[in-house]
């Protein structure tokens, strides 16, 4: 997935710039506000160079990276400062968070690596297939992570967009569908449309498969192939935009390899989900309503 247009420097971006110059609140939109990109930035649907590219420092505020010690694991989405979600094929323990971050550990300016103190997989995953219900809900250890211009929550869709909406998939994962266990050095973010699950289960596509594809699945990406999630961005967020805002809308969970002609990326569907992720907030003591 995910190669680079354009090379950002981290030290450049208007972001820092705009947090140097202040020291209180932000007068456009609250800090938790979700959703809401402060730094101007939409992915290219056409990219020049295949796979996508490398957004500015902060441009996916609600992307943040699962680590196991000094080892890249996944990525997930914020939804409030003590909640992540993530696949639920991501999970192990261990884990720690890391919000604001970009490139290699420490390079961020505004990292914050937080400990996951608990986490729930759904109850039904791998029973309707092995990547069947691939959801997790991550609980921070306390106080969680601390919102800003550049980490804020992404919002939920209540409902999936219908097909040929054009939505976003960011993370770390392989550049090089040749190479999928060598990850980008960078946070790497693409265009994707939505198709519709008729035309994802078709024969030749994912129909008569294993795993089935199934309702609470999304499936996105060109047919054509060439841009797609890829090896390290599982549990990462798709993100589709509405009103101005950029809602959850699918969790990076599955795909036959990267960016192949007629295989294109498995999402676990967010609307599916959001009574028992409602449920999980309540279970984990956290007062989160949405």
């Amino acid at each position: 997935m995910l190669l680079a247009a354009t090379v950002v420097l981290i030290c450049a971006s208007p972001a820092l710039a705009f947090l140097a110059a202040r020291s209180g609140g932000f007068p456009k939109f609250p800090a938790d506000a979700c959703g809401r990109r402060a730094i101007s930035w939409t992915p290219d649907r056409e990219p020049r160079v295949v796979g996508g590219e490398e957004p500015p420092y902060g441009a996916v505020p609600w992307q943040v990276e699962l680590r196991l010690g000094e080892e890249h694991q996944c990525g997930g989405a914020l939804i409030s400062r003590r909640l992540v979600l993530t696949a639920a094929h991501c999970w192990m323990e261990g884990l720690v968070v890391i919000a604001g971050a970009h490139g290699p550990p420490g390079t961020a300016p505004y990292e914050q690596v937080v400990r996951v103190e608990r986490a729930i997989q759904h109850p039904d995953f791998r029973k309707l297939g092995p990547y069947s219900h691939d959801i997790a809900v991550l609980l921070l250890a306390a106080p969680g992570i601390e919102f800003n211009i550049l980490v804020k929550p992404a919002c939920f869709a209540y409902e999936s967009p219908p097909p040929g909406t054009w939505c976003e998939v960011s993370g770390w994962g392989a550049s090089d569908p040749k190479t999928p266990d060598r990850l980008s050095p960078v946070l790497r973010s693409a265009a994707v449309p939505l198709l519709s699950l008729e035309t994802c289960r078709k024969d030749g596509i994912y129909g008569g498969r294993q795993q089935p594809i199934l309702d609470s699945m999304l499936c996105a990406g060109h047919l054509r192939g060439g841009i797609d999630a890829c090896g390290g961005d599982s549990g990462g967020p798709l993100v589709c935009e509405r009103n101005g805002r950029h809602e959850l809308t699918g969790i990076v969970s599955w795909g036959d390899g990267c960016a192949k002609k007629d295989r294109p990326g498995v999402y676990t569907r967010v609307a599916s989900f959001l009574p028992w992720i409602r449920d999980c907030a309540k279970q984990l003591g956290v007062d989160y309503n949405f």
